[in-house]
């Protein structure tokens, strides 16, 4: 409904912002995170929105960028977590950091978040390792110099699934395992894979 809001950032709290839109102030809930790339008080700022309508009020949650609000969004759809906890998340990790620990299963940094425990770490996993989509992890590939999005779809034209294969490819990552070329990291990757399946 409220897809944007651009004015002046008249007051910032621990947990919201007041933006003067045209003479009309909107509080807006952020996470302290993201409050931290906002201009400083009297300048113009532009913060993406998702507006939620409770029975006897209504919550304007706003973020500096498009891929958080696709996050919270994304968040909002799991039993269990609501607003509140899906603020807690941005605040905590920003979405590549989230996006890589559901696709490698990482209950150990999920609990890290505050109100996130062993039981909604897991469900977090479980409802979203199979709905992260391409874009996801077009966003993750954008920002690496390894061609992972070239791997990756290169192996799901072997008939690999991505929730499947990428565990392993964040790993051999992270472990310095992919600076070569697309094709020499893909016959690493497939030599790595044979190897785990023979265990």
């Amino acid at each position: 409904m409220i897809s944007f809001i651009k004015g002046f950032l008249v007051e910032q709290n621990d947990d919201s912002v007041i933006v003067d839109v045209n003479g009309v102030g909107f509080e807006i809930i952020m996470p302290p995170r993201a409050m931290v790339k906002l201009a400083g008080r009297g300048e113009i700022v532009l913060l993406y929105t998702h507006l939620q309508v409770l029975e006897n009020e209504f919550k304007l949650y706003g973020f500096a960028e498009k891929e958080d609000l696709r996050l919270f969004k994304l968040l909002l759809g799991v039993s269990g977590i609501g607003a509140k906890g899906a603020v807690n998340v941005l605040d905590f990790i920003d979405p590549l950091g989230f996006y890589q620990a559901i696709a490698s299963q990482d209950e150990k940094l999920l609990i890290k978040i505050p109100g996130v425990g062993k039981k909604t770490a897991s469900r977090l996993i479980f409802e979203l390792k199979d709905k992260i989509s391409s874009e996801e992890f077009t966003v993750i590939a954008s920002k690496d110099d390894t061609g992972m999005d070239d791997i990756l779809e290169a192996l799901e034209a072997l008939g690999y699934g991505r929730s499947e294969i990428y565990p392993l490819v964040l790993e051999m990552q992270a472990r310095g395992e992919l600076n070569g070329s697309v094709e020499e990291n893909l016959r690493r990757v497939l030599k790595a894979r044979n190897i785990q399946l023979k265990r």
